[in-house]
């Protein structure tokens, strides 16, 4: 539907639909073959009738709704639309009947239109009579109206959209920060301890920072490269930690192909690492990464601390942030769910790539 959408905006695709609209209608007339002379010459009033029918439409589509119905209302806009019929199928009438006036048919014969004392007999009407004048404007009048309305329509979604670039453009500025934050912690307890790790743990910080700066500008990035990301900050919070905590990784291969929003992942880690360690005597956390039929699936388990000694684990900045970014950038293709059991905080994601 998007694509047929997209298709139908296109405006050389709405002028080539015009243009076949009235070659399809003329088309009969210009190839057609008859076998009498009376309607063979009658397709030259029908394609008169039909010229003056295309002005009538894009005569009140483009200008007589623009700039009389829209600006002006329904008084000055019916008496202009009565005045035009009547000027258009009065010149169709009469330049019908000057040049192809209609013969009459006598057994199949041609014969000139036959005079009487009244004088000479004029035709009948035009190809078409008056009604499909007054239908024409209806069509032109219901056109423009549609063509509004898709205009509108298409006016609004772009503001929604920028509406919605906005709030992901702050919400994303929002990450940079609380990640330094989290780290930083880690840093400053390694460097009260003056720890030997502290060396490898910058090391570690400026791959981790050399990511951020240079991929999460990006509306996609590779799924392997979030999973390397995942993988390095893991690594940073380990030299801190050691043995101290029971971890548990498993982040299967990943084809190249997937993509996913940057920086989506690592606030489920940062929460576990956050609130999964403090006072507990043996904390423990469990994170999984796996990949089936396009579908991500993605943990995160960490003990936490009897009830009373730590907040709402799903009401930080850092999942309140992913939660609306899934909501603008997965809609209809992502399931998130988080509870706390039996003194473990699970939080699992299922993203539909593609």
């Amino acid at each position: 539907m998007e694509r047929l959408a997209k298709w139908g905006s296109n405006k050389y695709m709405i002028y080539a639909m015009h243009v076949l609209f009235w070659l399809l209608l003329v088309s009969p007339f210009l190839i057609g073959t008859y076998n009498t002379p009376f309607f063979d010459h009658m397709k030259y009033r029908l394609l008169l009738s039909n010229s003056f029918l295309i002005v009538l439409f894009y005569w009140n589509a483009f200008y007589l709704y623009p700039q009389l119905y829209k600006k002006r209302g329904w008084g000055v806009y019916l008496p202009a639309v009565l005045l035009s019929v009547t000027v258009l199928f009065s010149a169709s009438y009469y330049l019908e009947n000057k040049f192809f006036p209609r013969p009459e048919m006598m057994a199949g014969n041609f014969h000139p239109p036959a005079k009487t004392d009244m004088g000479p007999r004029k035709g009948p009407g035009p190809g078409f009579p008056v009604i499909t004048f007054v239908f024409i404007v209806g069509i032109s009048f219901s056109y423009r109206l549609l063509m509004e309305q898709n205009q509108e329509e298409k006016r609004r979604k772009e503001q929604e959209t920028e509406t919605l670039k906005t709030e992901l453009n702050f919400l994303r500025s929002q990450i940079s920060p609380h990640f330094m934050f989290n780290v930083l912690n880690t840093l400053v307890s390694l460097a009260r301890k003056k720890s030997d790790l502290m060396e490898p743990s910058l090391i570690q910080l400026s791959t981790l920072m050399r990511y951020v700066l240079s991929e999460s500008n990006y509306s996609r990035i590779s799924l392997r490269k979030e999973a390397e990301y995942l993988q390095n900050y893991i690594d940073l919070q380990t030299l801190r930690f050691g043995d101290d905590i029971d971890l548990q990784l498993h982040i299967a291969t990943v084809p190249e192909d997937y993509e996913i929003e940057p920086m989506l992942l690592i606030p489920f880690v940062e929460n576990a690492f956050k609130h999964g360690i403090g006072t507990l005597e043996y904390p423990r956390i469990r994170v999984s990464l796996q990949l089936e039929r396009h579908q991500l699936l993605f943990s995160v388990q960490n003990s936490v601390a009897p009830s009373g000694d730590h907040k709402d684990l799903s009401s930080g900045i850092g999942l309140k942030n992913v939660r609306r970014r899934l909501e603008l950038l997965y809609s209809d293709r992502h399931r998130l769910s988080t509870e706390i059991k039996d003194g473990v905080f699970t939080a699992e994601l299922l993203i539909v790539l593609r």
